[in-house]
């Protein structure tokens, strides 16, 4: 998701469902600093994780939603694209998506593009 980062900074956050990471998996942590890759897999912006907060998916705010920069950047048009999405990601998994999954909210700036 993070991959999705446009250069203008519309796009400042990012969820992930927090218990598919693997074991031994880095989990992201406020201090990270991540490199964007654009569609081709060459680096366009790095950004610095200035937050994360573990909440669950049916309690994600509209002010995160707005942050994550997305469609019309609502609550509803954020729930309407990442319910599919973990739904699958779950799926892999043969596991199931409930609306209740802890979800890491993770904001964060970029700096330099």
């Amino acid at each position: 998701m993070v991959n999705g980062q446009n250069r203008s900074g519309q796009k400042t956050a990012t969820t992930s469902a927090i218990d598919l990471y693997e074991p031994n998996e880095h989990v992201p942590q406020a201090g990270d600093y991540n490199i964007i890759l654009d569609g081709q897999g060459k680096p366009a912006a790095i950004t610095k994780t200035m937050s994360c907060k573990i909440i669950a998916y049916n309690k994600v705010s509209a002010d995160h939603a707005y942050l994550e920069g997305e469609g019309d950047r609502t609550l509803d048009y954020w729930r309407a694209v990442h319910e599919p999405f973990f739904t699958a990601e779950y799926a892999e998994l043969n596991r199931t998506f409930e609306p209740t999954i802890p979800c890491l909210c993770e904001q964060f700036m970029v700096v330099k593009s």
